[in-house]
């Protein structure tokens, strides 16, 4: 299913610590012009995208979203959805008016199973509470087929979570959730060169291994990770292909092309900054290094954020190839 995402403008209620659109511009907290994003999401469908997801910024500030909701499902697209953190969406008549007007899909971000850490990555006190609010009210709504696209968690993987994972999964799956995909924090803007919020693949590594394990003994969600460089994977999953295609975010990924709204009323945008695809964007950002050449995986793998290179060196990978080699190949 070929997806589209459109971003409505970087206006947030939320001052997440590490949030990739960092301190946005004052016109790019301006919301996209209503008829321009109609329009955009008609010329999508028309060029055959049968997904498509709003996103931010917070999309359930966007004044228009509830119309936008239903013009979509309207022209034919099947699949729906919001990436958000939800605090909205803790109000049950707000969250039904949505899923009325076609919403099929959330995503919602959330980073912490501890209201004190997650209040602190928000800096908004009380967003905690609200959130887990919103998930019940998500799950109740999946479980009557409100949401046939379902339920899913955004999490980024950073310090402050990374030794606490499998905490984190099983208070969220003691609520209801069923699908949880990490995110490594990507070392950008706000903290791109912030050890105590970017991890050492030391400690991303286990904490992994300790959630496939439980996952797989236990709980049996649906449990991904992306922008790992997979030689820094558990081993087990590397040597295990039915593991490796279940947790790898990556191989789970639609193909999405990004289509940004807001900035066009005062000053449009370049055509490749206004619409591009997301997973060749992503790539401007990580790097392979010399040692990666002589990997089996290097043509599955995306490499490794480029900013996070700079702060810790690339000495963990000096042996990355070998250790892929032995595992793909059993050895």
């Amino acid at each position: 299913m070929r997806n589209v995402d459109i971003n409505l403008g970087k206006a947030c209620n939320n001052r997440c610590r590490f949030c990739s659109n960092g301190q946005p511009l004052r016109e790019e907290l301006r919301w996209g012009d209503l008829a321009k994003v109609e329009a955009e999401i008609r010329a999508r469908r028309e060029g055959g995208a049968e997904s498509i997801g709003f996103l931010g910024g917070e999309p359930t500030l966007y004044p228009h979203l509830e119309r936008i909701l239903a013009l979509s499902r309207e022209i034919g697209f099947r699949r729906v959805a919001l990436c958000t953190n939800a605090s909205r969406l803790a109000d049950a008549a707000f969250l039904d008016r949505l899923l009325a007007a076609g919403l099929t899909r959330v995503a919602v971000s959330i980073h912490s199973h501890l209201a004190k850490v997650e209040d602190e990555i928000t800096r908004r006190p009380g967003s905690f509470v609200e959130k887990v609010r919103a998930l019940e009210g998500l799950v109740a709504a999946r479980r009557a087929g409100r949401l046939p696209d379902g339920l899913s968690l955004n999490c980024v993987l950073h310090r402050k979570n990374v030794e606490h994972l499998e905490e984190l999964v099983r208070f969220m799956a003691g609520i209801g959730v069923d699908s949880i995909r990490f995110n490594l924090i990507r070392p950008s803007h706000l903290v791109e060169r912030s050890r105590a919020w970017i991890p050492r693949f030391s400690l991303v590594t286990p904490a992994i291994m300790q959630v496939v394990a439980r996952n797989e003994a236990e709980l049996d969600l649906a449990i991904n990770f992306a922008d790992v460089p997979l030689c820094r994977l558990p081993w087990a999953l590397l040597a295990e292909p039915r593991l490796l295609s279940r947790y790898l975010g990556e191989s789970w990924d639609m193909q999405t092309d990004v289509t940004m709204t807001w900035r066009h009323e005062r000053k449009p945008m370049p055509a490749h900054v206004a619409r591009f695809n997301w997973q060749a964007r992503r790539q401007e950002f990580k790097s392979h290094l010399e040692v990666c050449q002589a990997c089996p995986l290097l043509e599955r793998c995306e490499g490794i954020w480029t900013k996070y290179l700079e702060l810790y060196g690339p000495d963990e990978f000096a042996s990355g190839a070998a250790l892929a080699a032995a595992c793909v190949r059993g050895g």
